[in-house]
Formats: C-alpha cells, sequence, structure tokens
C-alpha cells in the first residue's frame, strides 16, 4: 500500500502540472482520497477518484493526452452526458506486480445501480476548494468539492466503506447545510437519497459495525457513545 501510495501522489503532482493548479479545467478529487480532506484519519484505498464538469469538448480526451507514457487506458465511455475512464500503472513490487489506478468521471458520478447519479453541475465546481492532504511522506495539494457536495455522493454511493466514511464525516462534521435543496439538484432520482439513509442506518445499527469501524481506520476513537450520536444525527435525514 505504501507504494501505491506514492505512485499516487506522483500522479496527483503531474496532474497538478498539466491542468496548471487543478484550473484548466477543475479538476476535483473525491473516493477514499478526497475523504482525507474532511477528517483526521487515514484509510487505504485501491483507487483514486476525480470528477470533471462536462464541455463541448470532451474532457477525458485532454487528461488521457497528459497521462501518456505514464498509465495504460483501461476503459473508456462516453454518453451524452457523462463520460468515465479509467486509467492503470503496472508497479513492480519485488516479485509483485501491483496496479495502481485512476478513474475519471465526467458530467456525472454513477454507481452500480440506474438510479444511482450525482450531476457533476456547474455550483459543485464553484464550491470546490483547494486544500492538502498527506499521500504517503508528502503534503500534496488538490481540489476538493465542498463538505455538502461531498457527503451527498458518499451517500448515494453508500457501499460498505462508504457507510464507515459517511459515519466518520457526521461524527467529526455533523450534518452539512442546505442538504434538501441540494439533493434536487444533483440527484435526478432524488427520492434515493431516503432510501440509502435507511440502508446506511441499518448498517451503522449493526453490532458489528463498531469492529469493522476499528478494522478499517485502525483506531479504537470510534466508540458506543460515538456510534448512538452518528445514528441520532443520521436519522434525522429520514
Amino acid at each position: 500500500m505504501r507504494v501505491r501510495e506514492e505512485e499516487i501522489a506522483k500522479l496527483i503532482e503531474l496532474l497538478y502540472k498539466r491542468s496548471k493548479g487543478f484550473e484548466v479545467p477543475k479538476l476535483i478529487l473525491i473516493g477514499g482520497y478526497g475523504l482525507r480532506a474532511f477528517i483526521p484519519f487515514t484509510r487505504s484505498t485501491r483507487d483514486c477518484d476525480f470528477v470533471v464538469r462536462k464541455k463541448k469538448v470532451w474532457q477525458l480526451d485532454e487528461i488521457k493526452k497528459w497521462l501518456s507514457g505514464e498509465m495504460t487506458i483501461e476503459t473508456i465511455e462516453k454518453k451524452d452526458d457523462s463520460g468515465f475512464m479509467r486509467c492503470i500503472k503496472l508497479v513492480n513490487v519485488g516479485r509483485v506486480r501491483m496496479k495502481v489506478s485512476l478513474d475519471f468521471m465526467e458530467g456525472e458520478v454513477t454507481g452500480r445501480e440506474e438510479e444511482e447519479v450525482v450531476r457533476i453541475d456547474e455550483a459543485l465546481v464553484s464550491a470546490s476548494t483547494k486544500t492538502k492532504i498527506n499521500i504517503a511522506d508528502k503534503e500534496v495539494e488538490v481540489r476538493v468539492p465542498s463538505y455538502l457536495d461531498y457527503f451527498i455522493m458518499k451517500v448515494v454511493s453508500a457501499r460498505p466503506s462508504d457507510v464507515r466514511d459517511i459515519a466518520t464525516l457526521v461524527w467529526k462534521n455533523g450534518l452539512p447545510k442546505g442538504m434538501k435543496k441540494r439533493i434536487g439538484q444533483l440527484m435526478p432520482y432524488s427520492d434515493l437519497f431516503g432510501k440509502k439513509v435507511d440502508s446506511l442506518l441499518s448498517i451503522i445499527e449493526d453490532e458489528r459495525f463498531l469492529h469493522s469501524w476499528r478494522g478499517m481506520f485502525m483506531t479504537t476513537d470510534f466508540d458506543e457513545d460515538v456510534k448512538k450520536q452518528v445514528i441520532d444525527e443520521l436519522s434525522r435525514l429520514k
């Protein structure tokens, strides 16, 4: 994992230079690496995820040129309003070949189900900010969404790792303000949000959740009192 993080840090620095400091275009870090901008804990993650606003000319094509010679394009898909590209790099670690992945989503963040869609609108881009996060031994400058937009994306995804992330976000930052209005702007299927909240609450309420959280973040700071606090906060969204 350390070697992977070192490679990710180098690639983010390359993207920073090619995009003129994440300005052209405004390339926004989300996912597990983006989480580091909002909480004081670090968890291991395999992929590094970026989003970018959809333009008349595909931003993915420009990013593809930047990474030529550094990475291989594993997947690239383009639809009317959105696109997805996965770039990979194989790194030798002793006798093992390790895969490093960068994922880029243009226009929308989509999940496994048809309704799991979050639009990358102009407000999301305008509200994004630059900050520094730690990757390996480096402090790397990145652009991240607002807490409100990041939180909504996490709830829509709601994989097991996302649920642990959401619990930590609520514990350390509370619920973001302006959520109801923003859900309607970002989500074409806004009714899905409530269903996702019900699902993640059932996972957090499970007696095994505390153990799984501690196993991911490698600390015992999250206890039963914190768990109850998080459940009470999230229940306000129902």
